[in-house]
């Protein structure tokens, strides 16, 4: 009874030393995570992995052509996210498969009915018919496709909440909070 308080006491003060080590506005990334960072000031999200975090700013190196190193303040952030890695069978490439291949297959089944003549003379391909039948195996042939494409999946980062005090010229301090 008294080594499992003991180990029960251990663990909850081994806790509380990891928690009190890490600083309140402290980042859940660790450095070298691919992250996808959007602040207001730049046209496109910024690709980069992560190098550390000083204070209340973030480094990145930037992973594409560049190889610039970036660094934001957290109040810059609108948004920051780290890579879950490569996923197939993404809903877009799927959707967009099946409308390349259904239009792909109502034209090719138009013009097969309307260029083939079956055995008997008497009959027609109906073009109609034949375009549907054409544009459903397209598009069964495209989503197939498109299932095939892997892109990258992104989690969103919860950013610390801002609390500053920055001195003024009268001598006083302005008090600004940041909510995310």
């Amino acid at each position: 009874m008294r080594l499992k308080a003991f180990v029960l006491l251990g663990l909850a003060c081994l806790s509380q030393t990891t928690s009190a080590q890490r600083p309140n506005n402290a980042v859940p990334i660790t450095p070298g995570s691919r992250v996808r960072v959007k602040t207001p000031t730049m046209v496109v999200p910024l690709i980069a992995n992560f190098l550390e975090q000083r204070g209340d700013t973030l480094m990145f190196i930037e992973d594409e052509r560049g190889r610039g190193v970036w660094s934001f303040g957290l109040s810059q952030i609108e948004r920051l996210e780290t890579s879950a890695g490569e996923a197939g069978v993404n809903k877009a490439p799927i959707v967009k498969g099946a409308a390349i291949g259904g239009g792909i297959g109502f034209v090719v089944g138009v013009a097969f009915a309307a260029s083939a003549t079956p055995s008997d003379s008497t009959k027609e391909y109906s073009k109609i018919v034949s375009g549907v039948a054409g544009a459903g195996l397209g598009a069964v042939i495209g989503a197939i496709v498109g299932s095939r494409v892997k892109s990258e999946r992104w989690i969103a980062v919860p950013l610390p909440r801002q609390l500053s005090l920055i001195p003024n010229r009268r001598g006083g301090f302005t008090l600004s909070f940041g909510f995310r």
